[in-house]
């Protein structure tokens, strides 16, 4: 015992005068692991701490070119106050205290992307967040001070983290003085500072763009709407792409929401519908050279329920029986999952498997995804947002 008890000092003693031995560990452990071990020592710390080292973490776990995200924030649209979300783990639960570090009331997250959050302060200004480390970082948009003669303000985040750990914020804006004519700042992370106004373009109002929701993907920013138009912005290259793009006619009747995401480098848009009882939606995949939009396949919700009996789907006229969609990317293969949660449920239909499974259950209670409104106590009246969150050691 006591000759095995020397073998182990001798062999701890060798990797911790050997840094770059202990740093080719270090980089093989799993992210919430380095966060308590910061406390092992002042070497220890040192390496963990350092910005190389989180860019190399960051990019030592990815699979197959990839982020996998550990679990969603789910934020209701209109009736929950702003900080107020539900974790839903996708990878092993984590009860993770968001934005308790800020130390402010109300926190809105306005997107996820790749480990960081932006969020949206009272304080009028934007908060890029690391909820893993619970670092932040606030930023004031140059135009704030001219926000009473603004019509449109928009703001995104740019950010993969593996090419580069450097992220940048993209602002869109309208003047009341100059209606129609949208502009666009940039924000660089690399050099802490603005350039305002490198990008002047316009929108047809008939197209309808959501410019609040962009979808980073491919190292663009993208936005797309209820119309025939896509508008995406190419991050390295500094410029403004539209196209115009119409949804294949699946469904002979007029569409009730789109939901955009995107899937291992791929857009997704998922189509409900207003009709008389709705359980289903079509899903829509983008060609990978961006030239039209494919029809993949028709979901419905009753066949979700013959799995899960428990499920009750309370579908009243022109309301779809569930509270939104989303998609998340599957570990090893290139097809995606789609997320959907209905009754207080979490569930996924598997692309690869064709199958439906559950992701969580919220138990008991005023449950995700169902409004109490009497007899129609489960009338999906509510949308949500679904903000993937990602564990990692990324610095501001």
């Amino acid at each position: 015992m006591k000759k095995t008890s020397m073998i182990l000092n001798s062999a701890a003693e060798t990797i911790s005068c050997n840094q770059d031995l202990l740093t080719e560990i270090l980089l093989r452990l799993p992210t919430k692991s380095l966060i308590k071990f910061k406390c092992v020592s002042r070497q220890w710390f040192s390496i963990i701490s350092d910005p190389e080292f989180c860019f190399s973490h960051t990019r030592h776990h990815q699979s197959n070119g990839f982020l996998s995200p550990t679990a969603f924030l789910l934020k209701g649209v209109c009736f929950t106050p702003p900080s107020e979300f539900s974790i839903i783990p996708l990878k092993h639960y984590s009860n993770v205290p968001f934005f308790h570090y800020i130390n402010e009331s109300d926190v809105k997250i306005l997107q996820s992307c790749n480990g960081l959050l932006l969020c949206e302060s009272y304080r009028q200004s934007y908060l890029i967040c690391n909820p893993t480390t619970k670092n932040f970082r606030r930023l004031y948009c140059p135009r704030y001070s001219a926000y009473n003669f603004l019509t449109k303000f928009f703001v995104n985040l740019a950010f993969d983290p593996l090419r580069s750990p450097d992220y940048k914020i993209i602002c869109i804006w309208e003047s009341s003085r100059e209606p129609s004519k949208l502009n666009l700042d940039l924000y660089s992370s690399k050099t802490g500072s603005w350039d305002l106004s490198i990008i002047t373009f316009e929108v047809d109002e008939d197209e309808s763009i959501e410019l609040r929701d962009g979808v980073f993907c491919n190292g663009r920013i993208h936005w797309c709407g209820y119309g025939n138009e896509l508008l995406y912005f190419d991050v390295e290259n500094e410029c403004l792409q539209k196209m115009r793009m119409a949804l294949p006619t699946t469904m002979d009747a007029p569409e009730e929401c789109r939901y955009f995401g995107e899937s291992r480098g791929v857009l997704y848009l998922a189509v409900t519908y207003c009709m008389a009882a709705c359980l289903e939606f079509d899903v829509f995949e983008m060609a990978r050279d961006y030239s039209q939009w494919n029809w993949k396949k028709r979901l419905n919700l009753g066949d979700a329920v013959k799995v899960f009996p428990e499920l009750e789907l309370g579908c009243v006229e022109y309301n779809p029986g569930f509270s939104g969609v989303c998609f998340i990317r599957s570990e090893k293969e290139e097809e995606p999952k789609v997320v959907v949660w209905a009754d207080g449920k979490i569930i996924c239909f598997d692309f690869r498997e064709g199958t439906w499974n559950k992701l969580h259950d919220l138990g008991p209670g005023i449950k995700i995804g169902s409004l109490y409104l009497g007899e129609y106590d489960h009338l999906h009246y509510e949308r949500f947002h679904a903000y993937q969150y990602f564990e990692n050691l990324s610095c501001l």
